[in-house]
C-alpha cells in the first residue's frame, strides 16, 4: 500500500521474493479476488488470486515466513487449510478457466456473510 503498487505490480515483486520468479504482466492470469470486511474484528483484507503461466521446476528455498511443497490438486483438499479457503477459493480456483469471480466477505457479523460475484458462467 506504502509503494502504490497494482495488484500485478504487487503479484510479480511477491513472487520475486518468495520463490525468485522474474515474471513479467503476460506471465499472470488474473482470475479473482477476496475481499473480507471485519476480519478478526478490526482488519480489512483484499486479496488477487493469479495464476502464473511460468512453473517452477523446484522448489524455492525456504525463507523467514515458510518453507514450500509441491502438492498435487487433490492433495491440497487433504491439507489443514482454513475451512473458507477449503469450501470457496479453491472450489472456484477449479472453474478459473470459466470466468473470472469474486468473493466478499463480511466477517464482522455473528455469522459471515458472503457475496459471491462472478461471472454468469461460474
Amino acid at each position: 500500500m506504502e509503494e502504490g503498487e497494482s495488484p500485478f505490480e504487487c503479484a510479480r515483486r511477491e513472487a520475486l521474493e518468495e520463490t525468485g520468479l522474474s515474471l513479467g504482466f503476460k506471465d499472470l492470469h488474473l482470475f479473482g479476488y477476496v475481499s473480507e470486511k471485519n476480519y478478526e474484528g478490526k482488519d480489512h483484507w483484499l486479496m488477487f488470486l493469479f495464476e502464473s503461466h511460468i512453473l517452477l521446476d523446484q522448489k524455492p528455498p525456504s525463507f523467514d515466513e515458510g518453507s514450500y511443497e509441491f502438492f498435487s490438486r487433490s492433495q491440497i483438499d487433504s491439507l489443514d487449510i482454513p475451512p473458507t479457503d477449503a469450501e470457496l477459493i479453491w472450489p472456484f480456483y477449479d472453474r478459473r478457466e470459466v470466468g473470472f469471480w469474486g468473493i466478499n466477505a463480511d466477517c464482522g457479523a455473528d455469522q459471515p456473510k458472503l457475496v459471491i460475484e462472478a461471472s454468469p458462467e461460474v
